[in-house]
């Protein structure tokens, strides 16, 4: 075994014995404490029952898995069934309830999201894709590096430490500049609280799992001014792949400074290191989603080599939240993040199997370094007036982001072929470098939004112009190229809502995003635009928890780049690609036992324009144009239910269960299919009414194995099976 291996789990085993260590031990003090007070006392102080809701006055409040506001999608703290544009919202008690242990997971059940295109490799690839596009991730309202702008430099921060997921559907560049038309997908950390919070977890399960965590918070001061939270954990657990593990380091710290009742401070910081993030590969389609006459590949076999792969990723983060309100009408707020991504990933990839075999693969060695270093400052004022019988919320803001990345990669096509059904693991040399890419970049961006309501209509206006600057300076390929880029966007929207609970809703929405190509006489290559018309009706009966939201939208995507056809080794801008869809999504928590979460989603996702070709599995070259977008599912529907007794002999007993339908898909070409798959989950779980909460989750309960995507006849990659996970929880 490699040293670095033995240091990594060294350091995880020893955080995950100090992070339950000490939260036993602070518990055994405040224990001591309470002791000495009730020996002193004559009275009995009552018992205290703790709530498992909760509620978070920045970002709207969630009781069970409904939210009732969002500040993502419009920047202000507005009511869901106001906003004209759909918006998920993933809560804690959700999180909780499924087990989700990766951003992935837990938004696993949310409606036109695909969170796991890469299956099993999810976690060395952790792109997420809304509508058929990149759902770009935010942390806490500051965008974070993403798959659609770099390579693997894409965080994945562990879910523990998060207090909701919020997901805007559609372009959202008017309030957060560049972005890629699929959405926003905005990680809202837990926040410090007066409230005392404390608990201590410890899961284990499938793969040997071993992780443990703890989340403190409460009062610092005695009047509530200084407020604290520290979340934790420490993870060490193999994967369904042979010779290959996942560990993780993650620590949260946040305090909250607020002089006056006007006056909010948050500091936060997130470190997350991960020695081994996990398998990453790839299988091809034969053996697979398509017969071999040898057999299956299983889901098991490292299509890599154990001892030549390692891929480690280190994440870090810090920013604050400053408000200050005036008086009842102004109101003034600074964000600031500086978020760094650091990303080494060496591996051995299959490219095609051997001439006439069906048995032996042919392979290449890879090594990519990354680093992102992120820089986001946005600046609000926020002004509630009234015109006659018009309120307004009207919302002036400018941000600016800087950019430094750097990536350095080499292949080497002389790696040892593989036989998948009989491995034999063959020493690896590192290959020559190939490229290095220098990138900066910087957007200074202007915006204003305008929310007037008036009796019961809701209409929204705002718009936005940016300036993007960005160059790549690669001294491997001796070449260097920059561009300058311009854009206006913008977004309005109608609301109506009636008093029986119903909001039909239509809005437009743009969105941008600068892209380097060569194009044929130098010119600089234009933004990327998306436009997206949108009509649908939410409905928030009165009286019940419950929220469904119904939509039909149609997103267009323009200026991409294509081949350019009379000047060989150029780009043009011919390229559009078009997605329509329907979406329904409802969150309930129908009595105070029963919460639900379901979702549909219908999408055409179509390549409408383009003259880039692609090979299909018999070897031939067919055109982009007219092909269904890969990997991207037309039919995706899930539902989760959770029912738990709250009174008689089995208070406190809980259970979940959840059913999953991925539609097929295909590949590039459009010539490989890839089935459809539906998937059980289910879980169990046991509140004592005193400090001990036991759960235990299944995922794919029934282990089903399919193919998650495949983008070639040789990029397939499978889908993670079953995964039973126990968790004890202690609180006090």
């Amino acid at each position: 075994m490699k040293t670095g291996v033995r240091a990594s789990t060294a350091l995880t085993n020893t955080l995950l014995f100090c992070l339950l260590s000490g939260a036993l031990a602070a518990h055994a003090q405040t224990s001591s404490t309470d002791s000495g007070a009730t020996a002193g006392s004559s009275k009995e102080l009552p018992t205290v029952k703790v709530s498992g809701k909760r509620e978070s006055t920045a970002t709207g409040t969630a009781d069970g898995y409904v939210p009732v506001s969002a500040v993502t999608a419009t920047k202000t703290d507005t009511p869901l069934i106001e906003t004209p544009q759909s918006i998920s919202v993933v809560t804690r008690d959700q999180m909780t309830d499924q087990g989700a242990q990766t951003v992935a997971e837990a938004l696993r059940y949310t409606a036109s999201v695909l969170p796991e295109l890469r299956g099993a490799s999810s976690e060395g690839a952790p792109y997420l894709l809304s509508r058929g596009f990149t759902l770009e991730q935010f942390l806490d309202g500051a965008r974070l590096p993403s798959d659609s702008s770099f390579g693997y430099a894409v965080p994945s921060f562990d879910p523990y430490g998060l207090e909701r997921i919020d997901v805007l559907h559609g372009p959202a560049s008017v309030l957060y500049g560049q972005a890629n038309p699929g959405g926003v997908a905005n990680l809202v950390s837990k926040q410090p609280t007066t409230e005392p919070i404390h608990e201590v977890f410890l899961t284990t399960g499938s793969h040997d799992r071993m992780q443990a965590g703890v989340d403190l918070g409460g009062a610092i001061t005695s009047d509530g001014k200084l407020a604290y939270r520290f979340t934790a954990t420490g993870l060490d657990t193999g994967t369904q792949v042979e010779g290959t593990r996942q560990k993780r380091v993650y620590v949260a710290p946040a305090v909250t400074w607020k002089p006056d009742e006007n006056t909010t401070l948050t500091v936060m910081a997130k470190y997350q290191r991960d020695p081994d993030v996990g398998y990453y590969n790839f299988v091809p389609a034969v053996g697979t989603v398509l017969g071999n006459p040898a057999g299956q590949i299983s889901s098991h076999t490292n299509m890599g080599d154990p001892e030549f792969d390692s891929h480690s990723r280190t994440q870090f983060s810090v920013g604050y939240q400053f408000e200050h309100r005036f008086d009842s009408t102004w109101t003034v707020r600074q964000n600031t993040r500086y978020t760094y991504v650091k990303d080494d990933l060496t591996n051995v990839f299959p490219y095609a199997y051997a001439p006439g075999s069906n048995t032996t693969l042919n392979r290449y060695t890879f090594y990519n370094r990354e680093s992102a270093k992120f820089f986001t400052i946005d600046n609000q004022a926020q002004a509630k007036v009234n015109t006659g019988p018009i309120a307004h919320t009207i919302l002036f803001g400018f941000d600016f982001q800087r950019v430094i990345y750097g990536e350095d990669v080499g292949s080497g096509f002389d790696a040892p072929s593989l036989d998948v059904f009989a491995p034999v693991y063959d020493n690896n040399t590192m290959p020559s470098e190939t490229s290095y890419d220098h990138i900066r970049q910087k957007q200074l961006g202007v915006y204003a939004q305008d929310q007037m309501a008036w009796g019961k209509w809701r209409f929204l206006i705002g718009a936005r112009e940016d300036w993007a600057d960005a160059d790549d300076n690669n001294p491997v390929t001796a070449s260097h190229e920059s561009q300058s880029a311009r854009a206006f966007t913008w977004r309005t929207g109608l609301v109506y809502l009636f008093d029986n609970g119903f909001a039909p809703y239509a809005s437009f929405s743009k969105s941008f995003d600068p892209v380097v190509g060569t194009l044929y006489g130098g010119g600089m290559a234009r933004p990327t635009t998306a436009q997206q018309y949108e009509v649908g009706v939410k409905y928030q009966p009165p009286g019940y928890n419950s929220f469904i939201t119904a939509s039909l939208f149609n997103l267009t995507e323009r200026n991409v780049l294509t081949s350019d056809l009379e000047h060989s080794g150029f780009s043009t801008q011919a390229g559009e690609v078009r997605a329509r869809g329907v979406e329904l999504e409802g969150h309930a928590s129908l009595t105070n036992n029963l919460n639900l979460a379901v979702s549909y989603t219908y999408l055409n996702d179509v390549t409408t324009e383009s003259n880039d070709t692609a090979t299909t599995l018999s070897g031939q070259t067919t055109s982009l144009q007219g092909k269904t977008v890969w990997g991207i599912p037309r039919n995706v529907a899930s539902a989760w239910l959770d029912y738990t007794l709250h009174g008689g002999p089995l208070r406190g007993l809980g259970f979940g269960g959840g059913v999953r339908y991925i539609g097929a898909s295909y590949d590039e070409s459009n010539s490989i299919r890839v089935p459809s798959a539906t998937l059980i989950d289910a879980a169990v779980h046991y509140d004592t009414g005193l400090h001990w909460l036991f759960s235990l989750n299944a995922k794919n309960l029934f282990n089903r194995t399919y193919i998650a995507s495949c983008f070639s006849a040789v990029t397939c990659t499978y889908a993670d099976g079953a995964e039973v996970l126990a968790t004890a929880r202690y609180r006090w």
